[in-house]
């Protein structure tokens, strides 16, 4: 099992967050490295001025110090995702139920990302109820994203973007302005720059790319959704990133479709396909060959995201 140095030191890098950014009159910089390198111990009250620095719960600690996938709080939200599948108003009563139950959790359970995630679901719940109701999707959207504005303002004002709020921003995404949302991808590229030269955190702010894409196609925001590409392609081509680079044509045809053209999107989307069919890469080429159906039959059901809380969809299929 890991000591707690080093698990403070996997958190501390995984945040991008720099060992002196750290350090005050109780934690110096000399008694912070010999802690994190296993040379020595610090007192309890250190150490919950470390978690607390961190953003981090004694309970989240624990789960990633004994290698455990998810903390209490995330079984929770995981738990609560399983309902967010709805489609009359019984069914929108009960999700509400399951929400003011993970709300009395939050009460004695603190934790930075249950905070931010309960403002995803208030969002949800009330974007879910008015296309319910039969309000138009922009008219409930431009209502109800005020429910994540206090998550907007700890991303805007973070000075240093990690793994957390990259994560955070893909899990907003859908409920953001989309010169809001374009804003915070060029200050997730400019702010994760640092962040991403720690070894195996590199291809993190790629999969924001994917997430933002498709809230924009979601929304039909064309001109952003072609903004994000070159953004997304300029950075790919940049370090040859050539895993990324076989997807391209296939989210070029994504934007080809949203203009009607209909041909090119086929031809795009094929390129990718046959990309992947030669590269012997069989998973990806069946998942991406039901991806098109999905998204010229218009039955893609929401967003791409990457996270395992959500699985591989956040579905909005109800907006």
């Amino acid at each position: 099992m890991k000591t707690y140095g080093r698990t403070i030191k996997e958190i501390r890098l995984s945040k991008g967050i720099l060992l002196k950014e750290l350090i005050d009159d109780q934690l110096s910089m000399s008694l912070l490295s010999q802690f994190e390198n296993e040379k020595t111990t610090i007192s309890c009250e250190r150490f919950h001025r470390l978690l607390s620095k961190l953003e981090v719960t004694f309970d989240e600690f624990i789960w990633i110090q004994t290698g455990n996938t998810f903390s209490a709080s995330q079984l929770e939200i995981i738990e609560y995702v399983e309902y967010m599948d709805i489609n009359s108003i019984t069914e929108w009563a009960k999700l509400e139920a399951k929400y003011h139950e993970l709300q009395n959790y939050y009460q004695d359970n603190y934790s930075l990302e249950l905070d931010h995630l309960l403002q995803l679901f208030r969002f949800d719940l009330a974007m879910k109820k008015g296309i319910i109701e039969g309000t138009p999707l922009l008219t409930s959207y431009q209502k109800h994203s005020h429910y994540l504005d206090s998550a907007k303002h700890y991303l805007l004002n973070t000075e240093t973007w990690g793994v957390y709020e990259l994560k955070l921003f893909t899990r907003i995404a859908v409920g953001m302005e989309p010169a809001l949302l374009f804003r915070c991808l060029k200050l997730a590229i400019k702010k994760g720059q640092r962040f991403a030269k720690i070894s195996g955190n590199k291809d993190i702010l790629y999969q924001t790319f994917p997430t933002i894409f498709s809230v924009f196609c979601l929304l039909k925001e064309v001109a952003y959704a072609k903004d994000t590409f070159e953004l997304w392609k300029t950075l790919i081509f940049e370090e040859e990133r050539i895993e990324q680079a076989v997807f391209m044509p296939f989210y070029e045809g994504w934007i080809a479709f949203l203009e009607d053209d209909l041909a090119l999107a086929h031809r795009l989307m094929d390129q990718s396909l046959n990309h992947l069919e030669s590269l012997g890469m069989l998973k990806s080429l069946t998942g991406y060959r039901k991806f098109k159906q999905l998204i010229l039959t218009n039955e893609f059901p929401g967003i791409i995201v990457n996270d395992p809380l959500f699985g591989e969809f956040f579905d909005v299929k109800n907006y």
